[in-house]
């Protein structure tokens, strides 16, 4: 356990103590279950600790209710005695321990029937690989996007964009093979979805590495857990909406 923070400002180095989180950083409680909140340790001289809680969309709310499949990010902040200003931050996860189809694993993108703003992947990648530019080589349209467990039945998806931009626009091999191999998913919309017990999905966060923002919203989820299809519609950036539909593998 950390009990100071090194900080520099102004030429000036040194330990500076504001105060430390007890318990856990990631919680996960199930729909029903009551939160604990374990608290902190505030150091001598710092300013009295702040306590802010948002939900999945960002609104603050008064407290973590675990009614409801989500989750919380409760802020803390404060400043030490030194005027330095410190901030953190724990995220509590509410999930459906009775939903037993599970999104866990990876599905493949049908670039026939997913569309952007109308027209098919299928047709996008015939027309980014024409092209003449340093992306053009590396667009494919063989895409699998991974589904990986988080608690119950929230679940992080690999990129809600479905490989538009790592895949048909090519980026993602070109940025690899440019600037590294940790910029081959820069631009996949990475984040938090949820399995409703009537199999559609809610949006619970977004965010690309290479823009650093989210999407406007997430509707029309649906699983079908019985032949393995998943699809949604995304809205990026105001003017984009992608329509991915994509097979359990």
């Amino acid at each position: 356990m950390a009990s100071a923070c090194e900080k520099e400002s102004e030429g000036v180095t040194g330990q500076t103590n504001y105060f430390v989180l007890n318990g856990a950083r990631t919680m996960f409680l199930s729909i029903g279950e009551e939160y604990v909140e374990p608290g902190y340790t505030p150091y001598e001289g710092a300013s009295p600790v702040e306590v802010v809680i948002t939900d999945a969309a960002g609104d603050v709310v008064s407290k973590v209710s675990t009614e409801s499949a989500g989750f919380y990010t409760i802020t803390y902040s404060n400043t030490s005695k030194e005027g330095f200003y410190l901030e953190q931050t724990r995220t509590v996860y509410v999930y459906d321990a009775s939903v037993e189809a599970s999104l866990a694993g990876t599905f493949k993108v049908d670039c026939d029937a997913t569309l952007y703003n109308g027209d098919t992947f299928t047709d996008y990648a015939a027309y980014y690989k024409g092209l003449d530019n340093a992306q053009s080589p590396y667009v494919t349209d063989e895409i699998s996007i991974s589904f990986a467990t988080v608690a119950g039945n929230i679940y992080s998806i690999s990129d809600y964009f479905a490989g538009w931009y790592t895949s048909i626009r090519g980026r993602g091999g070109y940025y690899a093979e440019a600037y590294g191999s940790s910029y081959a998913t820069y631009f996949d919309m990475t984040g938090y979805i949820i399995l409703n017990a009537d199999m559609t999905l809610s949006m619970l966060s977004s965010k690309v590495r290479a823009w650093g923002d989210g999407l406007d919203y997430l509707q029309n989820g649906v699983f079908d857990p019985e032949t393995g299809k998943l699809s949604y519609d995304v809205s990026y950036a105001g003017s984009i909406l992608i329509s991915p539909v994509m097979y359990k593998d």
